[in-house]
Order: C-alpha cells, then structure tokens, then sequence
C-alpha cells in the first residue's frame, strides 16, 4: 500500500513564509508547538510532512485565536517524510516508513505527552485533530473516552480502517474529506447510533485538493485560504461543542 490516490494526486507541499506565534518545546521527551492557553486542550497531529512545512503550526496558531490550548507533536522527531520523495516511489517503501516511525504504539506516548503539558498549563478537557494520515492517530486517541472529548480532522486518511476506527472510538467524530478522498458513510452508519451521534460533523470540501488545511494548502490563493479557514471554523465549532462549551 502506497499514498492514497488523493494524497498522491494532491502533489508536493506548498512552502509558506508563515511566522509562528507560539513555541517550539518539549513534552516529556517529544518536541511540541504550543499556543495558546486556558481550560480546552487540543491536541494536533500532523499530516506526513510534520513540522517540515508551516501551515500546520498556522492551524495551531488558528486554533489558539479560536480560545484553544494547543499542542501540535512532531511525530517525527524532525525526519518527517520530505518534498524530494513525493510523490512516493516503490522504492521509498512510505508504508513500511510510515509503520516504523509512526504506529499508534509510537504515537500514544506522544499524545499522552502532550495531553500532560496542556494539563500543565490549565487545560482540563481535550480533543485530537489530525490531517490526511493524522486522523488516524486522533480517531485511536478517540478509543480514550475518558480523556478525549471529540476527534477527528480534515482530509482523513484511514487506510481502509473507517469502519474499524468508528466501532472503537468513544466520542464524537468531525470528518471533513477533501476531493478524491473516501466517503465518510461507513464511520456515519457507525456513530449514527451512538449517544453522541448527533454530536459527529461531516463535510466535504470536494472543491479542495487533499491536503489544503496542510501541507498542501496554497493560503496565498483567496479560495484555498477561504475554504481552509471554513474548515477550521467547522473544526474550533465541533470541539466546543463536543467538549461542553455550548
């Protein structure tokens, strides 16, 4: 298995001259961006190319200005995958990568991490948002119900998992799947019967390419920054919502 088609089809990542408002730092020994402050805490996963490109840590600083604690991993310890090796050829082995450095057996000591410093800092109720491959990792945080009140992210890529992710997670779900990416109907048919079910939000951006929240998100076209900046809008509305706000 390789990159989704969407993913592959969406083309290399956009370089942003974007200047963060928050910090680069440490959480346990996983290095983190943090902005923002107060008692709602998210957690934000990032696509493949990690800290490498900027617009994932605009969407931290979008989330903070939205009255989020946030806390974006580098789940790549600063070796995500990069711009020459996409799109991926055989060769380049991007699953076996992708299984090596980022399974969920890897990743849960970092969301588990970075879930402490928003504690530290005075966050008290938590969400996890992801991007493309992301998402994975927000729904498995999901299966914590007791510490996560809603997940989820925007152009998901779940690998053919949708149905298995949607049986375990134990909150509210916000799916927003970009043009080629799958349909969200067997997680839907899932969480429809669940008491948080009307809580879930699904749209599709299918005027956007796979990736425009992130990496791939060319902010400086007025209809990519105007349909990423509806997505974060649906996103920051979903977790308030989702962790009690409203």
């Amino acid at each position: 298995m390789a990159c989704s088609e969407a993913c592959t089809a969406a083309g290399a990542p956009v370089v942003s001259d974007y200047e963060p408002k928050g910090t680069f730092t440490k959480a346990g020994s996983t290095d983190v961006y943090h902005s923002g402050s107060g008692a709602l805490g998210v957690v934000i996963v990032p696509d493949i190319f990690g800290f490498g490109h900027k617009q994932v840590l605009q969407v931290a600083d979008r989330f903070a200005d939205a009255g989020f604690n946030v806390c974006a991993i580098d789940p790549f310890h600063g070796k995500p995958w990069t711009k020459d090796r996409f799109p991926p050829k055989p060769e380049h082995d991007f699953m076996g990568w992708l299984s090596r450095e980022a399974s969920w057996d890897k990743l849960k000591p970092q969301i588990d991490a970075a879930v402490a410093k928003l504690k530290e800092g005075g966050a008290s109720k938590f969400g996890c948002i992801g991007f493309c491959w992301g998402v994975s990792i927000a729904m498995q945080a999901g299966q914590d119900g007791h510490t996560f009140s809603g997940v989820g992210g925007a152009h998901p890529a779940l690998f053919g998992h949708d149905a298995d992710f949607a049986e375990k997670v134990q909150c509210p779900v916000v799916l927003l799947p970009a043009q080629g990416d799958a349909d969200t109907g067997p997680v839907q048919k899932v969480l429809d019967k669940r008491p948080y079910g009307s809580k879930c939000v699904y749209q599709r951006f299918d005027d956007q390419t796979h990736g425009f929240v992130a990496a791939r998100g060319d902010w400086t076209k007025p209809e990519v920054a105007a349909a990423a900046g509806k997505a974060i809008g649906i996103m920051t509305d979903f977790l308030k919502h989702a962790l009690g706000q409203h």
